[in-house]
């Protein structure tokens, strides 16, 4: 049984955009894949609150190798508490502390790109980061898999150059694998709404050139 974990502490942000600059810490945004597409912390890796945060946070952070602690965005110190208890089941335990908000850290906006701009995009690769039986019941012409959950451990499998373009059912994973990816030092741009707009988008333009 783990003895009793001292309350994460709310940090100062000026301390943490320091510590960023430095590489000294790993920046988990924890807010919803939209709102982070809206704007997040440069560097930071996109963990959503909720009911995965456990699996997602085991995709993306190998407590083995990486040894900056983290620091949370929560709303206030039982959510940030709350995402430490789910990390902990798989062994990320090395947590800073958190902050409310992500104003005065130093800020990135990802790049997204439309379905309708796809097929005229020069990427190095197009990658499918849903599971096997996703990609087998439809995916998007020439794309890659692979799963989510597997990408950090199979870079070798990925372009060494050019821009990947990633995309998963709904967005969610999507943002949670490119936002490592990016950390990596990739050039990534998502597919915006990922495989369901790409879907709507294909069944919307066969419609207009059968009328």
């Amino acid at each position: 049984v783990m003895g009793e974990r001292t309350p994460l502490a709310e940090l100062d942000p000026a301390g943490v955009a320091k510590d960023l600059a430095e590489a000294n810490v790993t920046f988990i945004d924890t807010r919803p894949n939209a709102e982070v597409h809206e704007g997040t912390v440069a560097g930071s890796l996109n963990v959503p609150a909720g009911k995965s945060v456990a699996s997602y946070g085991a995709w993306i952070v190998n407590p083995e190798t990486d040894k900056n602690p983290l620091v949370l965005l929560a709303a206030d110190q039982e959510q940030a508490q709350e995402m430490w208890d789910h990390l902990v089941r798989v062994g990320i335990d090395n947590v800073a502390g958190y902050v409310t908000s992500i104003e005065g850290l130093p800020p990135f906006t990802p790049k997204l790109i439309p379905p309708a701009d796809l097929a005229g995009f020069d990427a190095a690769m197009v990658l499918d980061v849903r599971n096997r039986t996703e990609h087998t019941a439809g995916h998007i012409p020439g794309s890659h898999q692979l799963s989510g959950g597997r990408v950090m451990w199979h870079l070798d499998e990925l372009p060494t150059e050019g821009t990947i373009v990633t995309y998963c059912q709904s967005g969610v994973r999507n943002s949670v694998a490119a936002s490592a990816l990016r950390r990596a030092g990739y050039d990534v741009v998502e597919l915006d709404g990922s495989y369901a707009a790409w879907t709507a988008w294909q069944q919307a333009r066969e419609a207009v050139s059968s009328n």
